[in-house]
Protein backbone atom coordinates (compact mmCIF):
# COMPACT_ATOMS: atom_id res chain seq x y z
CA UNK A 1 0.00 0.00 0.00
CA UNK A 2 1.25 3.89 -0.63
CA UNK A 3 -0.42 6.96 0.26
CA UNK A 4 -0.77 9.32 -2.57
CA UNK A 5 -1.51 13.18 -1.65
CA UNK A 6 -4.03 14.37 -4.45
CA UNK A 7 -4.53 18.75 -4.32
CA UNK A 8 -6.80 20.32 -4.93
CA UNK A 9 -7.49 22.05 -8.71
CA UNK A 10 -5.34 19.47 -10.38
CA UNK A 11 -7.00 18.27 -13.87
CA UNK A 12 -6.64 14.75 -14.34
CA UNK A 13 -3.89 14.37 -16.36
CA UNK A 14 -2.12 15.92 -13.34
CA UNK A 15 -3.10 13.73 -11.26
CA UNK A 16 -2.86 10.94 -13.54
CA UNK A 17 1.38 11.79 -13.66
CA UNK A 18 1.21 12.02 -9.57
CA UNK A 19 -0.08 8.29 -10.01
CA UNK A 20 2.30 6.83 -12.64
CA UNK A 21 5.04 8.40 -10.57
CA UNK A 22 3.62 6.94 -6.92
CA UNK A 23 3.05 3.33 -8.48
CA UNK A 24 5.80 2.82 -11.32
CA UNK A 25 3.32 3.21 -14.64
CA UNK A 26 3.79 2.87 -17.92
CA UNK A 27 3.60 5.48 -20.37
CA UNK A 28 1.26 3.16 -21.63
CA UNK A 29 -1.03 3.09 -17.98
CA UNK A 30 -0.66 6.62 -17.79
CA UNK A 31 -2.00 7.00 -21.49
CA UNK A 32 -4.89 5.20 -20.78
CA UNK A 33 -5.79 7.11 -17.48
CA UNK A 34 -5.92 9.83 -19.36
CA UNK A 35 -7.62 8.69 -22.86
CA UNK A 36 -9.64 5.66 -21.89
CA UNK A 37 -10.32 4.87 -17.82
CA UNK A 38 -11.63 8.61 -17.47
CA UNK A 39 -13.60 8.65 -20.35
CA UNK A 40 -15.97 6.15 -20.05
CA UNK A 41 -19.07 8.06 -18.72
CA UNK A 42 -19.57 11.44 -20.28
CA UNK A 43 -20.51 13.22 -16.54
CA UNK A 44 -16.74 11.60 -15.26
CA UNK A 45 -14.55 13.12 -17.90
CA UNK A 46 -13.21 15.31 -15.56
CA UNK A 47 -13.95 16.97 -11.81
CA UNK A 48 -14.48 13.60 -10.14
CA UNK A 49 -11.45 12.77 -9.22
CA UNK A 50 -11.61 13.88 -5.71
CA UNK A 51 -8.45 15.49 -3.94
CA UNK A 52 -7.92 14.16 -0.62
CA UNK A 53 -4.80 11.45 0.59
CA UNK A 54 -5.63 7.78 -0.26
CA UNK A 55 -4.23 4.76 0.36
CA UNK A 56 -3.73 2.65 -2.29
CA UNK A 57 -2.71 -0.67 -3.38
CA UNK A 58 0.79 -1.03 -5.35
CA UNK A 59 -0.72 -3.47 -7.24
CA UNK A 60 -3.95 -1.45 -8.52
CA UNK A 61 -4.40 -0.33 -11.81
CA UNK A 62 -5.64 2.72 -13.45
CA UNK A 63 -8.72 1.68 -14.23
CA UNK A 64 -9.38 0.54 -10.22
CA UNK A 65 -7.69 3.78 -9.29
CA UNK A 66 -10.51 5.75 -11.08
CA UNK A 67 -13.12 4.01 -10.07
CA UNK A 68 -11.54 4.80 -6.33
CA UNK A 69 -11.59 8.07 -6.66
CA UNK A 70 -15.08 8.37 -8.02
CA UNK A 71 -16.49 6.47 -5.06
CA UNK A 72 -15.08 8.63 -3.03
CA UNK A 73 -16.19 11.44 -4.78
CA UNK A 74 -20.28 10.12 -5.40
CA UNK A 75 -19.53 9.67 -1.32
CA UNK A 76 -18.27 13.23 -0.44
CA UNK A 77 -20.12 15.06 -2.95
CA UNK A 78 -23.81 13.30 -2.09
CA UNK A 79 -25.03 15.68 0.29
CA UNK A 80 -24.67 18.48 -2.09
CA UNK A 81 -26.61 17.19 -4.74
CA UNK A 82 -29.68 17.81 -2.95
CA UNK A 83 -28.57 21.55 -2.10
CA UNK A 84 -27.98 22.08 -5.61
CA UNK A 85 -31.24 20.64 -6.51
CA UNK A 86 -33.13 23.06 -3.75
CA UNK A 87 -31.78 25.66 -6.29
CA UNK A 88 -32.54 24.00 -9.65
CA UNK A 89 -28.81 23.81 -10.33
CA UNK A 90 -28.22 20.47 -12.07
CA UNK A 91 -25.16 19.23 -10.23
CA UNK A 92 -23.17 19.19 -13.23
CA UNK A 93 -23.56 22.33 -13.93
CA UNK A 94 -22.62 23.19 -10.21
CA UNK A 95 -19.35 21.11 -10.40
CA UNK A 96 -18.09 23.31 -13.71
CA UNK A 97 -18.56 26.33 -12.26
CA UNK A 98 -17.18 25.17 -8.65
CA UNK A 99 -13.75 23.87 -10.93
CA UNK A 100 -13.38 27.40 -12.67
CA UNK A 101 -13.67 29.05 -8.67
CA UNK A 102 -11.15 26.60 -7.77
CA UNK A 103 -8.42 27.54 -10.25
CA UNK A 104 -9.54 31.46 -9.82
CA UNK A 105 -9.32 31.69 -6.39
CA UNK A 106 -6.41 32.89 -4.53
CA UNK A 107 -7.02 31.06 -1.35
CA UNK A 108 -10.54 29.62 0.18
CA UNK A 109 -11.80 33.51 1.78
CA UNK A 110 -11.94 34.35 -2.50
CA UNK A 111 -14.55 31.64 -3.55
CA UNK A 112 -17.66 33.16 -2.28
CA UNK A 113 -16.73 36.36 -4.39
CA UNK A 114 -15.45 34.62 -7.39
CA UNK A 115 -18.07 33.02 -7.69
CA UNK A 116 -21.03 35.67 -6.78
CA UNK A 117 -19.54 37.30 -9.58
CA UNK A 118 -19.27 34.51 -12.08
CA UNK A 119 -22.83 33.67 -11.36
CA UNK A 120 -23.55 37.72 -12.15
CA UNK A 121 -21.99 37.34 -15.43
CA UNK A 122 -23.90 33.96 -16.43
CA UNK A 123 -27.07 35.34 -15.21
CA UNK A 124 -26.36 38.32 -17.60
CA UNK A 125 -25.68 36.08 -20.31
CA UNK A 126 -21.92 37.74 -20.75
CA UNK A 127 -19.02 35.49 -21.49
CA UNK A 128 -17.27 34.46 -18.49
CA UNK A 129 -13.53 35.29 -20.09
CA UNK A 130 -12.16 33.21 -18.05
CA UNK A 131 -8.23 32.58 -18.25
CA UNK A 132 -8.13 28.82 -16.66
CA UNK A 133 -10.44 27.41 -18.90
CA UNK A 134 -7.97 28.72 -21.69
CA UNK A 135 -5.35 27.05 -19.91
CA UNK A 136 -7.38 23.87 -20.15
CA UNK A 137 -8.21 23.82 -23.70
CA UNK A 138 -4.36 24.56 -24.57
CA UNK A 139 -2.87 21.58 -22.27
CA UNK A 140 0.58 21.35 -21.49
CA UNK A 141 3.00 23.57 -22.40
CA UNK A 142 6.94 23.50 -21.74
CA UNK A 143 5.90 25.31 -18.46
CA UNK A 144 3.05 23.15 -17.21
CA UNK A 145 -0.22 22.91 -17.39
CA UNK A 146 -1.29 26.20 -15.85
CA UNK A 147 0.80 28.86 -17.54
CA UNK A 148 -0.32 32.21 -17.92
CA UNK A 149 -2.58 32.51 -21.66
CA UNK A 150 -0.97 34.92 -23.93
CA UNK A 151 -3.19 37.34 -26.12
CA UNK A 152 -2.76 34.71 -29.19
CA UNK A 153 -4.14 32.06 -26.74
CA UNK A 154 -7.35 33.77 -26.97
CA UNK A 155 -7.63 34.55 -30.26
CA UNK A 156 -6.58 30.77 -32.02
CA UNK A 157 -8.07 28.42 -29.70
CA UNK A 158 -11.11 27.36 -31.18
CA UNK A 159 -12.39 25.47 -28.34
CA UNK A 160 -15.62 25.46 -26.08
CA UNK A 161 -13.51 25.99 -23.39
CA UNK A 162 -11.90 29.37 -24.68
CA UNK A 163 -14.69 31.16 -22.32
CA UNK A 164 -13.45 34.49 -23.95
CA UNK A 165 -15.07 32.84 -27.63
CA UNK A 166 -18.25 31.00 -26.03
CA UNK A 167 -20.71 32.16 -23.51
CA UNK A 168 -21.70 29.71 -21.27
CA UNK A 169 -19.86 27.16 -18.91
CA UNK A 170 -17.49 24.79 -20.89
CA UNK A 171 -18.96 21.03 -21.10
CA UNK A 172 -16.79 19.45 -18.28
CA UNK A 173 -15.40 20.69 -15.41
CA UNK A 174 -11.85 21.94 -16.17
CA UNK A 175 -10.44 20.63 -12.15
CA UNK A 176 -11.36 18.65 -9.69
CA UNK A 177 -12.39 20.60 -6.91
CA UNK A 178 -12.30 20.66 -3.22
CA UNK A 179 -15.21 21.27 -1.17
CA UNK A 180 -15.05 24.63 -0.36
CA UNK A 181 -15.23 25.39 -4.11
CA UNK A 182 -18.24 23.76 -3.97
CA UNK A 183 -20.20 25.12 -1.18
CA UNK A 184 -18.70 28.78 -2.65
CA UNK A 185 -21.10 28.06 -5.42
CA UNK A 186 -23.73 27.18 -3.40
CA UNK A 187 -23.62 29.96 -0.97
CA UNK A 188 -21.54 32.65 -3.15
CA UNK A 189 -21.72 36.19 -2.01
CA UNK A 190 -24.09 38.76 -2.99
CA UNK A 191 -22.15 41.68 -5.03
CA UNK A 192 -22.88 43.94 -8.08
CA UNK A 193 -19.18 43.00 -9.37
CA UNK A 194 -18.76 41.50 -12.35
CA UNK A 195 -14.89 41.64 -12.63
CA UNK A 196 -12.07 41.06 -10.65
CA UNK A 197 -8.27 40.55 -10.14
CA UNK A 198 -5.72 39.63 -7.65
CA UNK A 199 -2.97 42.20 -6.94
CA UNK A 200 0.99 41.42 -6.47
CA UNK A 201 -0.54 39.93 -2.83
CA UNK A 202 -2.95 38.06 -3.76
CA UNK A 203 -5.30 40.23 -2.60
CA UNK A 204 -8.68 40.42 -4.55
CA UNK A 205 -10.49 43.33 -6.15
CA UNK A 206 -13.42 43.56 -7.73
CA UNK A 207 -15.61 46.09 -9.67
CA UNK A 208 -18.85 46.54 -10.52
CA UNK A 209 -18.10 48.64 -14.52
CA UNK A 210 -15.38 47.39 -16.38
CA UNK A 211 -14.28 51.37 -16.18
CA UNK A 212 -13.41 51.02 -12.57
CA UNK A 213 -11.72 47.52 -13.30
CA UNK A 214 -9.87 49.39 -15.68
CA UNK A 215 -8.52 51.33 -12.71
CA UNK A 216 -8.16 48.63 -10.75
CA UNK A 217 -5.67 47.14 -13.03
CA UNK A 218 -3.72 50.50 -12.84
CA UNK A 219 -3.52 50.51 -9.11
CA UNK A 220 -2.63 47.59 -8.57
CA UNK A 221 -0.98 45.65 -11.41
CA UNK A 222 0.99 48.17 -12.97
CA UNK A 223 3.12 49.24 -10.31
Amino acid sequence: MKWVVIPEGLRKEEIGEILAKTFNWSSEELNKWGNTYTAMKFDYIEGVYFPDTYLIPVTENGLDVSKRMIRHFDEKFAPYISQFAKQNIVWTTGLRLASIVQREAAGKDDMPLIAGILWNRLLKKMNLEIDATVQYARGKTDKGWWAPIKASDITDIDSPYNTYKYKGLPPHPISNPGISAIEAVLNPTETDCLYYLHDNNRQIHCAVTYEEHKTNIEKYLKN
